[in-house]
């Protein structure tokens, strides 16, 4: 009786223990630890199966501002290298219908006159226009680039009214891209300014990004701990928590502009306002069109859906150079870019996923630092990093044709309390913004300054 006692207690003991081995091994491949995350996603409102994605030029130039390309030849090219959304946003100038000559500023022209050369603009014919726009123009490049990629690329989609606004400032560039806001046409900027252009684009009900701050902030390799510096993370992080219209920061133009994103979102995230990042060419030559775009996700080819989707951040930006992160002689022109199909997140599995192709290292990025990083890291397990996360986590994918970069995912532990200070911050810029505003509503609209502003900016304001 005892022998048979000790076999049933001996097996109820192995099957206890072999329960508890099983358990650990089940918790140890789902990698559990003390944190539950719960990530909220830029691409929450995607539907993975139904959706496209959108190749987009935002930002370029042609000659009506400082660019040598004309307008029609800027539109046919981007035609050629596939993209499906094309907003040509000169210095000062509001973005017109392709076959429309915009209202150009002569003296900005004028400033960049070995570019320019004070030529009339060409425009495309309005039978070129609607064939780009519907997709039967005829492109080899275009077709060739389809079939590479397997499907069709059908029409460009023409945006009109955009610009890049604060047209021209001293010492270094301080742009701000803008739609729907025709208050920024001829219009000069001032240096550091950019809260006022953004505020009124708000106003107006149209939308704006910034572009490449590290012209302002500093683009050389001396400057780099001018990108860490609180006083530029503050400046604009006080942007994005005021007007939630500027909804993107520009990442991949400079070489710390990505840098400069990363402190950004360690304050705004914890106020509730996450950052998309934005990537563009900024052309100025034909041979440039290609440098940085945007793929959209999105469930059609509208201006609704456009706009939708730029309010949302539900897009990846892609560089074909990116000097922090690749070096300064990468280019990866010429073949194709790092790619993203889907994306998953399990918020009971603590993991984000996706599908790509194009790509040979994935890097995950939190607080600036890269945590993680291999060929094969597509799944990331929060846990297993959970204390190097902070309040958001973002991958980005490098292959031979460049860089991807993915919005931010925002994470919250549990029983974590994330916080930032956030400064208001004081510069030149708003007392010579105010002084400029006072000369021109009590001096501005004199016979002599209007004369003045006809001749040079052929407008009047």
């Amino acid at each position: 009786m005892k022998s048979a006692i000790k076999k049933a207690f001996s097996f109820v003991l192995s099957g206890i223990m072999l329960l508890s081995l099983a358990s650990f091994a089940f918790a140890a491949d789902d990698a559990k630890g003390e944190l539950n995350f719960t990530v909220t996603s830029p691409y929450d409102s995607v539907d993975w199966d139904n959706w496209n994605q959108y190749k987009a030029s935002l930002h370029s130039h042609t000659d009506a501002s400082d660019a040598d390309q004309s307008i029609a030849d800027s539109v046919k090219k981007h035609y050629d290298l596939g993209y499906q959304i094309l907003a040509i946003s000169d210095h000062a100038v509001l973005g017109e219908r392709w076959d429309k000559v915009p209202q150009t500023v002569p003296i900005y022209r004028f400033f960049k006159f070995s570019r320019t050369g004070m030529r009339d603009p060409v425009v495309l014919s309005t039978e070129e226009r609607e064939a780009i726009i519907n997709g039967t123009y005829k492109s080899d490049e275009r077709d060739a680039l389809a079939e590479k990629l397997g499907y069709e690329l059908g029409g460009m989609m023409e945006i009109t009214g955009s610009c890049e606004a604060n047209g021209a400032t001293p010492i270094n560039d301080c742009h701000i891209n803008t739609f729907g806001c025709k208050s920024v046409q001829a219009k000069m900027g001032v240096y550091g300014d950019f809260e006022s252009v953004v505020r009124a684009c708000d106003k107006e009900g149209g939308f704006s990004f910034l572009d490449h701050v590290g012209e302002y902030v500093g683009r050389n390799d001396e400057d780099e701990w001018r990108a860490y510096e609180p006083y530029y993370a503050n400046k604009f992080a006080n942007i994005f928590l005021d007007y939630d219209s500027c909804v993107a920061f520009d990442v991949n133009s400079t070489k710390f502009d990505s840098v400069i994103w990363d402190q950004i979102l360690q304050l705004t995230i914890p106020h509730g306002r996450n950052v998309p990042g934005i990537a563009f060419s900024d052309s100025h030559d034909i041979e440039d069109n290609d440098w940085a775009f945007t793929m959209m996700l999105m469930p059609e080819l509208t201006e609704d859906a456009f706009e939708k989707c730029m309010r949302s951040g539900a897009w990846f930006s892609v560089g074909r150079v990116d000097t922090y992160y690749l070096g300064d002689d990468f280019n990866g022109t010429g073949n194709l870019p790092p790619a993203v199909t889907r994306i998953y997140v399990d918020n009971e599995a603590d993991t984000i996923s996706f599908e790509g192709s194009e790509f040979d290292n994935v890097q995950w990025i939190s607080n600036g630092i890269i945590i993680a990083q291999g060929k094969d890291l597509t799944s990331f397990d929060l846990n297993e990093y959970e204390y190097d996360i902070g309040s958001y986590v973002r991958f980005q994918l490098t292959g031979p044709g460049g860089i991807l970069y993915s919005q931010p995912f925002v994470t919250k532990a549990d029983g974590v309390e994330y916080t930032s200070d956030v400064y208001t911050t004081f510069d030149l810029s708003m007392f010579m913004r105010a002084f400029v505003d006072f000369y021109n509503f009590t001096f501005g609209h004199g016979l002599f300054n209007t004369i003045i502003k006809k001749l040079l900016w052929n407008h009047i304001w």
